[in-house]
């Protein structure tokens, strides 16, 4: 016999117990929602912006924020973001079976932006790609737990093996591997919406997304035009399941690399939301926020930056421990986000505050494993890891540091960091700049760097999410760390529902990662201030998954 789910209510102990930190903190509307449809007289166009141009638009190749903040907005998935908890979207129920190992979902009407009827087996040919090899999916790791798809994305098993099946247009199943209490975080995914397998088939499985024109649409919007290094638009989607309550008829989405221009746009009305904006910046207009002007939205959100050391450096200088903690613990983080960054706050562990183990915060209760090591010398650490690689501690090296881009304040922070190494560390560091983000995503995944700044946001609301990245040989595993026995707490994490001892467990697995090993050098936690301008009413803060900020309730008043 099955337990049933029913929607918001029967998954309120799991969903509860994964996104507990939210309403204030990790989810928040810039006004409060409007009551029925906006004034026709008012034209409903809102304007924002994205930091980086995408490479494509597939959603299964969606891996940083800006791709899944378009998908987010474009597709639907089984489930959705609304005020930091999950909602029914391209699924009306969902049901588990009594050993947690398969997953039904039963779909309601929905159709693409062309008319055509959404289907079950358009989320089996979705999870099946993410698995597939051609399309090299970033994020497949992650997936895992479906049965076969570990073996099918490692050349192992087939495509048909996958344990995702349609036994009618209306019904989805998941088998799994491994019971996971919180599969239904994941399937809120951008990987996990419908795509048909028509759009996909042969040589488009490897280039679906490049184009907007080739693409169907699940979701509230659909793009109706996309120019490479401008702007995107998107459009309300009439077919959509729940148009009536999209009240927006266009968004604007503009390509704006740099954090001064995007103040001066918001100054000026031309973008309507600015997200993580700089504390210098919200202090400025202040007057502006008291007046109601400009709202502001603020609170931890869960995302961390760090340094990412190649474990596996070709130059042998960051195979090592010690070596790679004295350059973590080199960086003087307290001065970066006042002086550099000028926002967020300084971190010193992997997992940001506003993540839940269970029904409690992860940081309230787990101490930040680098803060008690400040104290080490970095400079007695990186001779004693020299020696250790046989190499004279009393010889300069040089390290190279790869940024991602030749943004201003992606120099700021390089330059920060040259600085910290040499005066510390007495090394020389060259700094080499990636032509663009997603060349700088291709080094990194390839290994071929020695040391750069990245990051990771949180899917879901687990600690699973970050700590999942450095299990041994997962796709977003940047530094190419790999220890067994962080391997083995984490990996017992996943079916753990002893929630004490799943927390000692990332406790330890966290310690080894940042600290014992310094397979990576956190940096900072983002502490978000979100800025919306007062046309804007209804848009939604997201925290742990979905787009960073929601628009299909959003508005646009007189």
């Amino acid at each position: 016999m099955k337990k049933k789910l029913a929607i918001l209510l029967a998954i309120a102990t799991m969903v509860s117990a994964l996104t507990a930190c939210g309403g204030g903190t990790t989810a928040a509307t810039s006004q409060p929602a409007a009551s029925g449809q906006a004034a026709t007289s008012v034209e409903q166009i809102a304007n924002t912006y994205m930091e980086s141009d995408p490479d494509t638009l597939d959603p299964t190749r969606a891996d940083d924020d800006n791709k899944n903040a378009i998908v987010g907005e474009v597709q639907e998935g089984l489930v959705r973001m609304h005020d930091g908890k999950l909602e029914a979207a391209g699924a009306t129920s969902w049901a588990v079976s009594d050993d947690g190992l398969t997953w039904s979902f039963k779909l309601r009407e929905n159709k693409y932006s062309d008319g055509t009827e959404v289907t079950a087996a358009d989320y089996v040919n979705a999870v099946q790609r993410i698995f597939d090899p051609e399309v090299n999916c970033h994020n497949a790791s992650i997936f895992y737990c479906i049965k076969g798809g570990e073996e099918f994305n490692t050349g192992k098993g087939k495509k048909e093996d996958v344990g995702v099946s349609a036994p009618d247009a209306t019904t989805l199943v998941f088998t799994l591997k491994e019971a996971l209490p919180y599969f239904v975080q994941l399937t809120n995914f951008a990987a996990i919406t419908p795509i048909k397998a028509t759009v996909t088939a042969g040589a488009k499985n490897a280039t679906y997304g490049a184009t907007a024109e080739e693409m169907l649409y699940s979701g509230p919007f659909y793009i109706a035009s996309w120019t490479r290094g401008s702007d995107l638009v998107l459009k309300k989607n009439p077919n959509y399941w729940d148009a009536k309550s999209v009240q927006l008829e266009q968004i604007n989405v503009k390509l704006v690399q740099e954090e001064q221009t995007r103040e001066q746009m918001f100054d000026q009305g031309e973008i309507d939301v600015l997200r993580n904006a700089r504390t210098e910046y919200a202090d400025k207009i202040k007057a502006k926020i008291d007046s109601g002007d400009a709202k502001l939205v603020e609170g931890p959100a869960p995302r961390a930056s760090y340094i990412a050391f190649n474990n596996k450096d070709t130059n042998k200088i960051f195979t090592n421990a010690n070596v790679r903690k004295a350059f973590s613990l080199a960086i003087d983080r307290e001065a970066l986000v006042t002086n550099v960054q000028k926002k967020d706050k300084a971190a010193y562990g992997l997992i940001p505050f506003s993540i839940n183990n269970g029904d409690v915060i992860f940081r309230d209760k787990v101490a930040q494993p680098l803060e008690a090591e400040k104290s080490q010398d970095p400079k007695a650490l990186l001779q004693a890891g020299l020696k250790e690689l046989g190499l004279d501690p009393n010889k300069q090296i040089t390290v190279t540091f790869l940024q991602k881009n030749s943004n201003n304040d992606t120099k700021a922070n390089g330059e920060f960091y040259q600085n910290q190494w040499e005066t510390k560390l007495g090394v020389k560091v060259k700094i080499d700049t990636a032509s663009d983000n997603s060349a700088f995503n291709q080094s990194v995944s390839k290994g071929m760097y020695q040391i750069c700044q990245t990051g990771w946001g949180a899917d879901y609301n687990d600690p699973m999410t970050f700590m999942q990245c450095y299990v041994t040989g997962d796709g977003n595993n940047p530094a190419g760390f790999s220890n067994a026995k962080y391997d083995e707490l984490v990996n017992a994490c996943k079916t753990l529902n002893d929630m004490d001892a799943r927390l000692a467990k990332f406790q330890e697995a966290e310690k080894i990662l940042v600290d014992q090993e310094a397979g990576i050098g956190p940096l900072s936690f983002t502490f978000s201030k979100n800025l919306f301008g007062k046309r804007l009413q209804g848009a939604i803060i997201n925290g742990a998954g979905g787009p960073a900020v929601e628009y299909k309730y959003a508005s646009i008043v007189g």
